[in-house]
């Protein structure tokens, strides 16, 4: 069973791939950014407003967003990576904080947002948002890779190593 001490291990490197893509996509120009890619959420920026997930882990187990304001924007709205990777920081510090305090018995807990029927246990919850976010960036990678642009390291592996100052390789 995964401990809370994993899920801190795991939630590290999430964020830091999160950055990593967040900076790599403020990179591209806009129109590569926001064009249609007939995608999940169509855009590259659309795909990565989804996978910043404020609502299980903020809004549903802590009781509120991390930025009210943001949550509530239409993904169209938002027509930059500017404020989403601002986002991303406070979702992230929320996030740390929450991880901090949280004890293995807490991992049983459950937790009910409000777009499912019934409640979870926080441990689920926690895994849902890693793999919803690892999916996503999945198709991050297939989508920059169409327009040739070299997608930011994800592997466990290396971006562990990269946490710890380690360039590598692996």
């Amino acid at each position: 069973m995964v401990s809370v001490a994993d899920f801190r291990d795991i939630y590290e490197y999430n964020w830091r791939v999160l950055r990593d893509y967040g900076e790599a996509l403020a990179k591209l120009p806009e129109d590569e950014l926001l064009k249609n890619r007939e995608a999940t959420h169509e855009s590259l920026k659309n795909i990565f407003h989804h996978i910043l997930h404020d609502g299980w882990l903020n809004v549903t187990a802590q009781g509120a967003s991390a930025d009210p304001v943001m949550r509530e924007k239409d993904f169209d709205e938002v027509r930059s990576m500017e404020p989403l990777r601002g986002y991303l920081e406070k979702i992230i510090a929320k996030e740390k904080r929450f991880l901090a305090k949280l004890t293995d018995k807490d991992l049983d807990r459950g937790v009910q947002p409000e777009w499912k029927t019934r409640a979870h246990p926080l441990r689920d919850a926690l895994m849902q948002v890693t793999f919803e976010q690892a999916h996503h960036t999945g198709e991050l990678i297939a989508l920059l890779w169409q327009i040739d642009v070299e997608p930011p390291e994800m592997t466990w592996i290396d971006v562990r190593l990269l946490n710890k100052g380690d360039p590598g390789p692996s």
